[in-house]
């Protein structure tokens, strides 16, 4: 296999920085490997020693700077744009960590997914939280070493050149989010200018592609101090690959752990696991995130209680899909037609049961009260 090249775009943040370059010395990476440095306008000069010092010898190592400064935004699509050159690229950014067999995996998971048309990219971070909820997510177990999902995840990027040039051209002639698009409202407002997040969010929902992502890390983020963070954070941190062999990985095609942009799983592989849904055209909402006038199907598998249903579900078996594949009695999800949908009044309710089902912990009153003052007045 053709050796990957690694990009690492990098600024002003010398303790980020050197213990990135720390990671990659440990690691196992293949002779004829290229290292690309991108350093934004006016880098820290800490930076800059570091990156002219560091000694790399599997391939060549080149130092860009740019002459005028990029932003995230720019930065990204200058970063991504380097697959022209280089072909398939490993995309590092400066505050993460990598695992000893990052470029293994990266190698692996090309090796069986690159000519997917349905995927968008690759991420070396496992995601495990939902990011509208901030509560764990646990993809269903279908005996693939990775699953699928609509966001696109920056901790640790891998793309090919195709990947990329359809990105490209679709980021080149987009038009803004049309009312009827079904992103989360966190996308519609975001708060940061510039960002490329909400961008290619978009892109993967228009063109219903995914990013695949390993169910264990390969690299990490330690969320230092910058632009997303006014103080160092831990909450992204998560488990960090030891080994050295390399996951099973079966046909996109027979993959069920397929999920859209909000955490849920597609309805057609949900169909697989319960035949008698395929009767129906169906949306799932278990997480209760979407916005319920831009469903479109006619029913819905939703935490929302609806006016009538046909049926419903305990909230006991995880992940919570498997209340719906097994039947699980209960009252947390219904299965229903849309236009029975009505106006969400228990929302804080059902996160408080989510809260006690994902960490098996039930909340006092007045923690509760706390939580409810909290978001009262931050809106």
């Amino acid at each position: 296999m053709k050796p990957l090249t690694i990009i690492i775009n990098a600024y002003n943040r010398p303790r980020s920085i050197h213990r990135l370059l720390s990671s990659i010395k440990l690691a196992d990476i293949d002779e004829g490997t290229n290292l690309i440095f991108s350093l934004e306008y006016d880098p820290h000069p800490k930076v800059l020693t570091q990156v002219n010092d560091f000694e790399w010898g599997y391939g060549k190592k080149e130092i860009l700077r740019q002459e005028k400064k990029l932003g995230l935004i720019g930065h990204f699509l200058f970063c991504g744009g380097l697959t022209k050159k280089y072909g398939e690229i490993i995309y590092l950014e400066d505050d993460l960590f990598v695992g000893k067999s990052f470029y293994t995996y990266s190698q692996h998971v090309l090796e069986q997914y690159r000519d997917v048309e349905n995927l968008a990219g690759f991420s070396l971070n496992a995601l495990w939280f939902n990011g509208y909820l901030h509560m764990p997510f646990h993809p269903i177990d279908d005996g693939n070493g990775c699953f699928f999902l609509q966001v696109p995840w920056y901790q640790g990027q891998i793309y090919t050149p195709n990947q990329w040039a359809h990105f490209e051209d679709w980021y080149n002639q987009k038009m803004s989010m049309s009312e009827d698009l079904l992103i989360h409202d966190l996308f519609r407002n975001y708060k940061l200018q510039d960002d490329w997040f909400p961008v290619k969010t978009q892109y993967l929902i228009e063109t219903n592609k995914h990013y695949c992502f390993p169910r264990v890390a390969h690299c990490v983020n330690f969320g230092d101090i910058g632009i997303h963070f006014e103080k160092t954070t831990n909450f992204f941190q998560t488990e960090l690959s030891l080994s050295n062999q390399m996951p099973s990985l079966l046909p996109f095609t027979e993959c069920l752990a397929v999920y859209d942009s909000f955490y849920e799983l597609q309805p057609e592989k949900l169909k697989q696991l319960v035949p008698h849904l395929k009767k129906y055209d169906i949306e799932l909402d278990l997480n209760g995130s979407k916005e319920l006038s831009k469903i479109k199907s006619e029913y819905v598998i939703t935490a929302v209680k609806p006016n009538k249903y046909e049926a419903s579900y305990g909230l006991e078996m995880r992940p919570h899909e498997l209340n719906i594949v097994y039947q699980i009695e209960g009252n947390h999800f219904y299965l229903a037609k849309t236009n029975q949908l009505k106006t969400d009044k228990n929302k804080q309710q059902r996160l408080n049961e989510k809260f006690s089902y994902h960490y098996r912990y039930k909340l006092t009153k007045a923690q509760k009260f706390k939580i409810f003052l909290s978001k009262l007045f931050k809106s």
